[in-house]
Parts: structure tokens; C-alpha cells; sequence
């Protein structure tokens, strides 16, 4: 009885372990389709409410504002008696009152019949924020904040200076009227560079012009005529300002034609302006100039004739239009007896030319480069010489030399000067108060010195030029004297860059390079491919880069794994990738509900021995095809889902879409954090599935959408960032260069509006 005993209670133990232990991994596999079976839906019998709420809005729609107000207060009187009947309201009051507004032709009596609709109680969230933008679009509302804005902007700017250099004197008071003076003058300049009309106040006119137009009987639009006036003159002042200021700086680049325009645009807002008009002469004075030295340029005169009677003149000629003439040989001839004869330019053209045909480069490059130095006026063949030599595209190497010196010189300008490199900061003042104005900042500048040293160090400045000038060298020269020097640079240049495609290509063209760079550079390349493929969103873009990865890679290990993306993509290939997340559908009950997708509710309820949906969620994979991905055995989330994919009556896909948009757009009015990003191919195939038309498929790459349904916690990872509502932030401000440190209080600037870009 004793040892029964003792064996049942083991017995027992082994259950009760291996119950626990099943339940806390395998995850149970579900049974059936993901998705309930759609119930059969009686014909719906509109009742007295649903009538009244049909009649306002036939109404509305009719755009005859008297039935609607009559409809809606039939409406009104059904609701009256629901409630008289203890029946719950049908929340449609309020849509019906606002929809019977919009009737109104006076957007004045619009608005204020909305924010009367807003004193209400009981209101939907949605509708709520959405009577808020109304009543927010008031011209004359908008106006008025832009122009306290643009007070408050200047208020703040002030303050947060003298807060800064106050409060980064802590540690150095012996400073602090140095850094003050420095903190007046900064607000002095920053005037001066302030437009005539500010940002805000470009927007308050366009609110004002608006206004005026729709509404040009009213008291406050006479009011507003004159104030419109004032700041059109501001606005053309600005322009004025502008274009003088851009047509300086066209000069200053050489770019005479665009200056010319530029000083001729703002005499057309101030003709009298006289520095506009000093600006017009001196660009038209430079581009009759180049006018005329460019019709210079193609006058042709009679030059002296080659005496035939010259043995040295005739061989010349007859090395040259013979094949395989000794030029070099002819041409030594002529130049020892007339150096300096009407021929020699001539001459030494051609012996240079010969020299190049004949391989030596350098030779051919100095002699021209001779040539080029002579008075154009006195040999003619200096000028085209000086073409030659000049022109990158003919003169690549030296164009590599330039670039890399330029590189060179740009690189110790930033380590020496760092942010003056490039000269002071334009304030549209003399040159010399520009450098003055930059004195205070040289202490710091060359103490940072050492810290852009480390920057450099880290990450070296990247030019083009150098490298565009290297590719045109080979594209000229393949074997020229320089071509294994600039292939061996440009390779490594484009592997410094990360750019492996390129750096690879490269190198197999050279079929010189050592076989273990030449297969570490095509691993990376095959690498690369992959990167940018995974980035692409459209399927037939994604095959081309991985099927010219799996061919031109096929022995790296990366070429590899593209041509198995490239069978996967083709083995999952679908019409459409549009994916319902799990954390959008917690967030959002009713679209895995009967009303939506039908999912099946022991999918969501947290039991992973009855089978749990997977993160990935809900794919729609076009037409009425879906895709459900479910936990893996292991139970772990992270693991690749098990996929299940089912077909769904036209009737349920056409109202899950119509939910997932209504359901998007009342989340983003409550939410602005939840609102999904555009997507025009999701649209596509949404309006063809509520049209009842999704079964016939759009195989077009271009019709292919990728979008992701994500809820706010999982995009947020639950933390969600709130501004804070006080007008005050702390600041704890640090400088390497000088060791400074300092806290201070700072006003925060009034956030710009969506549509100032629109004002600039």
C-alpha cells in the first residue's frame, strides 16, 4: 500500500511537470479557419430615426437649405420621442445639426453655428476635433495669430540672447559684458537681415486677402484694405531685397546673365533703387564684354600661306596626310630651321599630337601645355593649345591633379577655420564689418582646431571631383601612362565610400587585381545588392537587383542568398502585400471583429495552447486572397509565423476596407499620433475591392502596395513623447573649443505652421 502509494504521488508529480511545462512553451496549433464563418444578415428595416436621418440628408445633398432645416427638425422631433420612450439616443443629432449647417452659403454664420454646435455635450471625439478645425479656419482668427506670432518671434529671439550670454558667464564673469555686447550686436544684425515682411505676416495678408474676397461688404474688410496696402509694400520691398541680394552673388560666382535678370527683377519693384541699378550696368558691362570676345573668337583671318617651295613646309604637309608619316621627324626639321616662323605654332601643334598618338602622354601634355603659354596674339595655335590643356574632358589627368589639390586645400581651410572656411556668414553688409562682426568667434574656432582634426580623422570630407576626373581619365585613356594609378585610387576611394558595386566593378575591369581583393570586394558588392533590393517596393524592381546579383556574384556567399530571394519573392509573389498588424488590431477591436476581418476570437486572447496570432498580423494578399500569420510552435514571437491563407466573400473584403479606412481617419482626428501615412496603390486596390472588382488581378508591379496597418504603441514602443505645456525650457549649454559651460532659461519660439513653406 505504502510503495501504490508512493507511485501514484510520482505518478502525479510527472503529470502536474510535464502540464507545466507544456503550457509554459509548445503553443497549441489552432483548429479550422482562422476566420469565423460569415453569418447569413436579415434585410435591415430602416426605422422612424433612420427615415428622419435619410430625409436631412437628402436634403443637405440636394443643397436646398430650407427642406434640410425642415428635415432636421423632424429629426429632432424623433429624437424628442425616443427619449420620451427611454430609448437610447441614436448619436446622429449632432451630424445632422452639422451637416444642415454646411448648408449655409455665409461662412461668417457657418462658423458661428458651429461653435455654438461645439457647446454641446455628449459629442463624438471625432466629430468634436473636427468642428474644432472649423471653427480654427477663420481668416480673420488665422490672422491674428500669425501677427502675434511674428511679435512673439522677435520678443523671443531677444530674450533667449541676453538669457544665453548671461547665463554663460556663470564660470567666467569677467566675460559676461563681452558676451552681452556680443548678444546686442547679434540682435542688431539679425534685424538687418530680417526681411521688410516677416513670415507670419506674409501669412496674415494671404488671410486678409481671403477675407476681403469672400467677404468684401463687410465692416472689417473696409478696415483691412489699408492694412493689406501697408504690407503688399513690405512684400514688394522683400522681393526687391531678394533679387538684389541674388543678383550680388550671381556676380560674385560670374553667373553675369542670371545677375542681369535678377537687378532688372527688382527695378520692376523699385525702379529708382540705385543699388539695383549699379548692379544692372556692371552685369551688362560684362556681358557685352564676353559678347564680343566670343564674336572675337570666331573671326578668321588670312593667315600666311606654307611656302611649297620650303622643303621643311612641304615635308610637314606631306607627314601629315600621308599614313604613317613622321610627324615628329617632319616637324623637328621645320622648328630647327625657322624656330620661330609662321609655321613653327604649327609645327609644335602637330609634333604634339604625334607624340600622344604614339603613347607618350606626358610628353605630348608638356609640349602642349609650352605652347599654351605663348601670346595668342602672336602664334594663333597658342589658343587652341590652351583649349586642349584646359578642357577636362581632354586633360583629365591634370583635371585629377586640380581636383585633389583643390580637395587638399578645401580640407586645410576647414581645419584651420571650421565654419569660416568659406569666408564670414553673409549678412548683407560690406565684406570687411563682415569679417569684424566674426572676430569674437576666432578664439574659439582655432581652439576647436584639435577636436576637427579627430572629425577629419573619423570621417574625411568626400569630394567628387577628383573621382569624376579619374573615371574620365580611364573612360579616355584605358592604357594610358596613368591608368593603373587612378584605377588603384578610384578603387579604393569607392571602397572607402561603402559604394562596393562600384569599387568591384572596378576592379574586374583592371584584371590585374589580387584575387582575395577581388573576391572580398564581390561579397561586399553581392551584400550591397541585397541592402538595396530590400529597400525597394516595388516586386519587379527587387528581381532585377537580385537576379543581377545571383549572376554577376555567383561565388560569394551573399550572391547565394540573392538567388534564394530571388525564388522566394517568385514563389511568394502576390497581387498585394498589405499587412493588418496584431498591435493595430488590439488598438482596434472592431476590424478583427464579425464587422471586419471575423478572426476568430481565441486567436487574440492571450492563450497560446489554443493558438495566438503572430505580431506580422493580417496580410491581404489581392484579390480576395488573405493571409493570417500565426505563432510558431515554439511560441516565440520572434521566430518566422506559421501562415495560413484563406479566401473571403467579396462582401466581407469590401467592408473591411471601408473599415480600415473609416477607422484610420477617426483615429487620426482623436489621435494626430495615430494617423497612417498616404499610399496611393493601397487606395487603388481598396476602391476595387469595395467596387466588388478586386477577384480580377492587377499584375502590374506599379499597382503592387506594401503598406503597414501599425498601431501607435507598437510604432511608439509604448513610450510616447508630450510636449510640454510650459513656455520656459532649461538649457545646459557646453563648448569644447573653449571649455565653456553654462544653463540658462529659453523661451520657446512659436511653432511654424504646416503651410509656411508655402510663405517663405
Amino acid at each position: 500500500m505504502i510503495a501504490s502509494a508512493r507511485n501514484a504521488g510520482a505518478l502525479l508529480a510527472c503529470v502536474f511537470a510535464a502540464t507545466a511545462l507544456g503550457c509554459a512553451g509548445a503553443t497549441g496549433v489552432p483548429q479550422g479557419k482562422p476566420f469565423e464563418p460569415e453569418a447569413r444578415r436579415a434585410a435591415y428595416m430602416p426605422d422612424d430615426t433612420d427615415r428622419a436621418a435619410g430625409a436631412v440628408a437628402a436634403a443637405a445633398m440636394g443643397s436646398d437649405p430650407a427642406a434640410a432645416r425642415a428635415a432636421l427638425a423632424g429629426f429632432e422631433t424623433t429624437e424628442r420621442l425616443r427619449r420620451a420612450a427611454d430609448e437610447p439616443s441614436s448619436g446622429l443629432a449632432p451630424y445632422a445639426q452639422h451637416l444642415v449647417d454646411a448648408t449655409s452659403g455665409d461662412a461668417i454664420a457657418y462658423r458661428r453655428a458651429t461653435a455654438e454646435l461645439l457647446d454641446r455635450g455628449e459629442i463624438d471625439p471625432a466629430l468634436r476635433t473636427q468642428l474644432e478645425m472649423e471653427v480654427a479656419d477663420d481668416p480673420l482668427l488665422l490672422a491674428k495669430q500669425r501677427i502675434g506670432e511674428g511679435r512673439r518671434v522677435r520678443v523671443t529671439r531677444a530674450v533667449n540672447a541676453l538669457s544665453e550670454a548671461v547665463g554663460r558667464s556663470i564660470l567666467t564673469l569677467a566675460f559676461a559684458p563681452i558676451r552681452v555686447g556680443q548678444a546686442l550686436v547679434g540682435l542688431a544684425v539679425a534685424e538687418h537681415m530680417d526681411d521688410p515682411i516677416s513670415l507670419q505676416q506674409r501669412q496674415a495678408l494671404a488671410h486678409w486677402k481671403q477675407y476681403v474676397e469672400t467677404h468684401p461688404e463687410t465692416p472689417e474688410a473696409r478696415e483691412l484694405v489699408e492694412k493689406i496696402e501697408s504690407l503688399n509694400a513690405k512684400w514688394f520691398a522683400t522681393k526687391r531685397r531678394r533679387s538684389v541680394r541674388a543678383a550680388e552673388q550671381a556676380l560674385e560666382h560670374g553667373q553675369n546673365d542670371l545677375a542681369l535678370l535678377l537687378a532688372e527683377r527688382a527695378l520692376r519693384y523699385a525702379p529708382d533703387d540705385r543699388r539695383a541699378r549699379r548692379l544692372r550696368d556692371t552685369a551688362e558691362e560684362r556681358v557685352a564684354h564676353r559678347r564680343a570676345e566670343r564674336a572675337k573668337s570666331l573671326e578668321a583671318t588670312r593667315g600666311p600661306l606654307p611656302d611649297l617651295r620650303d622643303p621643311h613646309a612641304r615635308g610637314l604637309l606631306i607627314a601629315l596626310m600621308a599614313d604613317g608619316g613622321d610627324v615628329v621627324a617632319a616637324s623637328d626639321a621645320l622648328l630647327a630651321t625657322s624656330p620661330e616662323g609662321p609655321l613653327a605654332g604649327a609645327a609644335r601643334f602637330a609634333r604634339a599630337n604625334a607624340a600622344g598618338e604614339a603613347g607618350r602622354e606626358s610628353e605630348m601634355w608638356n609640349e602642349l601645355a609650352a605652347l599654351a603659354g605663348r601670346d595668342p596674339d602672336e602664334e594663333p595655335m597658342a589658343r587652341h593649345a590652351r583649349a586642349l590643356v584646359d578642357t577636362p574632358t581632354q586633360n583629365p589627368w591634370q583635371a585629377f591633379q586640380a581636383a585633389q589639390g583643390s580637395e587638399t586645400r578645401q580640407t586645410a581651410a576647414v581645419l584651420a577655420l571650421g565654419p569660416l572656411a568659406r569666408g564670414p556668414r553673409d549678412r548683407d553688409l560690406p565684406r570687411s564689418v563682415e569679417w569684424l562682426l566674426e572676430a569674437p568667434t576666432l578664439v574659439p574656432v582655432l581652439g576647436g582646431i584639435p577636436w576637427r582634426l579627430v572629425q577629419t580623422a573619423i570621417a574625411p570630407p568626400e569630394s567628387k571631383g577628383p573621382g569624376l576626373a579619374a573615371e574620365l581619365y580611364l573612360e579616355r585613356y584605358p592604357d594610358g601612362e596613368h591608368a593603373r594609378e587612378l584605377r588603384d585610387w578610384l578603387i579604393e576611394s569607392e571602397a572607402d565610400g561603402e559604394r562596393w558595386i562600384r569599387a568591384h566593378a572596378i576592379a574586374a575591369e583592371a584584371g590585374d587585381t589580387d584575387p582575395e581583393r577581388l573576391a572580398e570586394l564581390a561579397e561586399q558588392a553581392a551584400k550591397q545588392s541585397i541592402e538595396i533590393a530590400e529597400k525597394q517596393k516595388r516586386r519587379d524592381v527587387r528581381l532585377t537587383i537580385l537576379h543581377g546579383a545571383s549572376t554577376r556574384y555567383p561565388d560569394t556567399e551573399s550572391g547565394a542568398r540573392a538567388a534564394e530571394l530571388v525564388r522566394e519573392e517568385i514563389e511568394n509573389a502576390s497581387e498585394q502585400r498589405i499587412r493588418i498588424s496584431r498591435g493595430f488590431l488590439d488598438e482596434n477591436p472592431r476590424i478583427a471583429g464579425p464587422q471586419g476581418l471575423g478572426l476568430r476570437p481565441e486567436l487574440l486572447d492571450g492563450d497560446r495552447r489554443n493558438g495566438e496570432l503572430h505580431p506580422d498580423g493580417v496580410t491581404l494578399r489581392g484579390g480576395r486572397t488573405l493571409q493570417v500569420a500565426l505563432l510558431p510552435a515554439s511560441g516565440k514571437k520572434t521566430d518566422d509565423p506559421e501562415k495560413v491563407e484563406q479566401t473571403i466573400s467579396a462582401e466581407r473584403l469590401s467592408r473591411l476596407v471601408s473599415l480600415l479606412e473609416e477607422t484610420s481617419l477617426r483615429n487620426a482626428l482623436i489621435d494626430p499620433l495615430a494617423e497612417q501615412e498616404a499610399d496611393a496603390r493601397r487606395d487603388y486596390y481598396f476602391e476595387r475591392a469595395r467596387l466588388g472588382v478586386a477577384d480580377a488581378p492587377d499584375v502590374r508591379p506599379t499597382a503592387e502596395s506594401s503598406f503597414t496597418f501599425v498601431g501607435v504603441r507598437e510604432r511608439y514602443n509604448v513610450v510616447r513623447s508630450r510636449e510640454s505645456i510650459l513656455p520656459i525650457e532649461l538649457v545646459i549649454s557646453g563648448s569644447l573649443p573653449d571649455l565653456g559651460l553654462g544653463a540658462f532659461p529659453r523661451l520657446r519660439m512659436p511653432r511654424e505652421t504646416p503651410d509656411a513653406v508655402l510663405y517663405r
